[in-house]
């Protein structure tokens, strides 16, 4: 494979999907963004929890082991983050803000495989599509583009 690869013109491509499982894709993907929005509530406080903690003067180890638990609580809020715009986009392609189809790869413009988009709803690259992207060591928002 060319490293070299247009994406696939979606412009006249649809989804795979009738307006029923659209509009259960949507719950899907609502539900989902709502607790993910919880958990990185959750996460940030946990942090913030952290940071309140000051270490006794004798155990200066455990203020060590704090930061790490802040910076995870933090690494794992920045994850959920780029999950819940991943989400967005998927809701913004479902109502037709973005001129994508949803269940639709952005880089083949074949159907995403119905047990991939089970897994993760909000993604926008069949198996094919993450393949490319890891061969050629890309981030995802390099390959896709509004």
């Amino acid at each position: 494979m060319s490293t070299t690869h247009a994406l696939a013109d979606l412009s006249s491509v649809r989804s795979p999907f009738d307006v029923a499982e659209i509009a259960a894709w949507k719950a899907i993907l609502l539900e989902r963004r709502r607790q993910i929005v919880g958990d990185i509530q959750g996460l940030v406080q946990d942090a913030m929890d952290v940071e309140g903690v000051q270490p006794a003067a004798n155990h200066l180890a455990d203020g060590g082991s704090d930061t790490d638990l802040q910076d995870m609580s933090l690494g794992l809020a920045d994850d959920d983050k780029h999950i819940l715009t991943l989400i967005d986009r998927a809701l913004a392609k479902i109502d037709g803000t973005v001129a994508k189809p949803f269940g639709v790869c952005e880089y083949t413009g074949e159907a995403i495989a119905l047990e991939r988009l089970e897994l993760i709803p909000w993604t926008p690259l069949s198996i094919e599509g993450a393949t490319y992207l890891e061969q050629q060591y890309l981030s995802l928002a390099e390959l896709i583009a509004d």
